[in-house]
């Protein structure tokens, strides 16, 4: 019974990592898109760190785990 609750929790984990790639990739390419369609070059640095940290967190969890 605890090996099926433990195999939950990681898929739900996995699962969040997963979104987070995907959010990550929408801000990147909302910064690019913010930067070619002339939104401004701080708006757009401030989508594209944001999706570099989550990003990177998102795949650092997914290594650990």
């Amino acid at each position: 019974m605890s090996d099926q609750k433990t195999s939950n929790v990681s898929r739900r984990y996995r699962v969040y990592q997963i979104v987070g790639i995907v959010l990550a990739v929408l801000f990147l390419a909302l910064g690019v898109a913010a930067f070619l369609t002339g939104g401004g070059p701080i708006i757009a640095a401030i989508a594209v760190i944001g999706g570099l940290a989550v990003l990177v967190v998102s795949i650092v969890m997914m290594v650990r785990s």
